[in-house]
């Protein structure tokens, strides 16, 4: 019985976009553990990567999958040598690719169990076209050819169960999120009789740190047990309350008992310490706050140090207060704005679009938009400038001739076939010009795919960042935060404040009726 298993080699967001599938082959070329070495692509790792690259270089298609790596696993009991399964991996690859991408395989034999690595490219040499492995693919198409060969060498296909079942990989995401939240994760708090928390933390990471700084905001602010349960009801939770307490927040899909949030959760617990708050007086400033502002606030310092006349038009004013009332989401007061408490787990992202925006300059709705469609046509210039030096670097006999007499160059030991093909790359380039003339024109073209590859790089993060900028605006739309929200006067805010609390203008009246009472004696 063959097993198969399917990897993604996904790109980099840092460094080398193909850095896994350089990883990816070294560890399948590993001597320590492989027997036999084989492929396309040739037996070394570096040289296989090398290949697999220029592939992607000629085709213009860096990012995205970087590779696929599959292993065929042979049970203990399975009578297969090392030959016997490099011939499956060399079969296995020809029928599901084939010859349409690089490839190298390496027979492991460092475990109980023979097994077979094989690592692709994503991109077909033939015509760029990036290997597709839809949902089901592996029932319908890759699992009945490892069989199919796994039966031409006389070893047992794979039995397949009635219970067996495979899902795609954003459900096993989900299945594995659920699965940590299940183990609660180490509580981040400090003991709760303190009356204190640690020191905060930039970012917050998960649903669960949300919770428990809703619960911890709750029992400090609820007299009772049932005012607690309301309070969390004013948060937008559903609350059910039996013999645990379950909690659902807005926006997510499965309640919680408070008790997997870790210690001080359980439902006798925040009984406990509702009491404890009620008997203990508490600082009523003393609140949660999220993210680092530090670095927004010296960007506008910055800004205002360079020019005394700059300040933030209403449309960065509106990114500013979407950011700034998340970080102090928690403040108390009845007029503090209560934003969507799930947008403190974008809080990273929303400092970011906040910084680009204070920095770029860029001071409406439409300047965003003509920033956007000149990075794109940048970036389209860039890569007509890529292409023009791919085609000088692969289509130039020059250059191909160079990279050949470089390759040979560099081998500790040549053959006499190589040593002969030496001499003739070396008389056919110096027939146009010197050989070292050659090698600085070829080590200039390189010069300049790298700088094209990184600023092809810059631009396509730049507009992923304009892209989330227009996304978080047309969220704040939704949310009614617009220019006209930022533009209102500190009167019209006033008194929309008297309209809505209309209890704390009397004291107010009180001291004004006073006031003229005074007058009154003057006179």
């Amino acid at each position: 019985m063959a097993v198969t298993k399917l990897l993604r080699i996904k790109e980099r967001k840092s460094g080398d976009p193909s850095g896994g599938l350089k990883a990816a082959l070294r560890y399948i070329c590993n001597p320590d553990k492989a027997a036999l070495v084989g492929g396309n692509a040739g037996s070394s790792p570096d040289h296989a990567y090398a290949v697999m690259k220029r592939n992607k270089d000629y085709w213009n298609k860096p990012g995205g999958s970087a590779g696929f790596h599959y292993v065929i696993s042979f049970p203990p009991d399975c009578k297969v040598d090392a030959k016997t399964a490099a011939l499956v991996a060399e079969d296995f690859t020809q029928e599901l690719l084939g010859g349409r991408y690089y490839f190298t395989y390496a027979v492991h034999t460092d475990k109980d169990h023979m097994h077979v690595h094989i690592v692709f490219d994503s991109v077909a040499v033939d015509d760029g076209v990036k290997y597709h492995s839809p949902k089901g693919d592996w029932e319908k198409r890759i699992q009945p050819i490892s069989d199919q060969v796994c039966q031409k060498y006389g070893l047992p296909p794979l039995e397949y169960g009635e219970a067996r079942t495979s899902v795609d990989h954003g459900e096993w995401t989900r299945r594995r999120e659920r699965w940590k939240e299940k183990q609660g994760g180490p509580d981040t708090r400090d003991n709760w009789e303190t009356g204190k928390q640690q020191a905060e933390h930039p970012y917050i990471h998960s649903w669960f740190d949300l919770m428990r700084d809703d619960i911890d905001e709750a029992i400090m602010r609820s007299p009772s047990y049932g005012s607690f349960l309301k309070y969390l009801e004013s948060l937008g939770y559903t609350v059910r309350d039996g013999k645990y307490l379950s909690l659902k927040p807005e926006g997510r899909e499965r309640a919680v008992r408070t008790l997997r949030l870790g210690r001080g959760y359980s439902k006798e617990e925040i009984q406990e310490r509702i009491e404890f708050v009620r008997s203990h007086p508490v600082d009523p400033e003393d609140y949660r706050r999220y993210g680092d502002m530090e670095p927004i606030r010296r960007l506008l310092f910055l800004k205002k140090g360079r020019s005394g006349k700059w300040k933030m038009t209403p449309f960065q004013r509106s990114f500013y207060r979407s950011w700034r009332n998340t970080c102090l989401i928690r403040r108390p007061g009845p007029t503090a704005r209560r934003g969507s408490r799930s947008a403190v787990l974008q809080l990273e992202e929303l400092s970011d679009n906040l910084q680009f925006l204070i920095r770029e300059d860029i001071r409406s709705e439409e300047e965003l938009r003509q920033k956007w469609e000149a990075s794109g046509i940048e970036r389209k210039a860039v890569q007509s400038e890529l292409s023009s030096v791919r085609t000088r670097i692969y289509r130039s006999s020059i250059s191909r001739n160079v990279r050949r007499w470089k390759e040979l160059k560099e081998k500790a030991s040549r053959s006499p076939e190589e040593e002969s093909e030496l001499m003739r790359l070396k008389k056919e380039i110096e027939r146009t010009m010197p050989i070292e003339r050659a090698m600085a024109y070829e080590a200039d073209l390189e010069a300049q795919k790298s700088r094209c590859l990184e600023q092809i790089r810059t631009l396509k993060s730049r507009e992923r960042l304009l892209a989330g900028i227009d996304r978080q605006l047309m969220e704040m739309s939704k949310e009614n935060i617009s220019d006209q929200d930022t533009s209102r006067t500190p009167k019209s805010r006033k008194q929309e404040n008297r309209e809505k609390f209309p209890e704390r203008e009397a004291p107010s009246r009180s001291e004004e009726k006073v006031k003229n009472e005074k007058e009154e004696v003057i006179r």
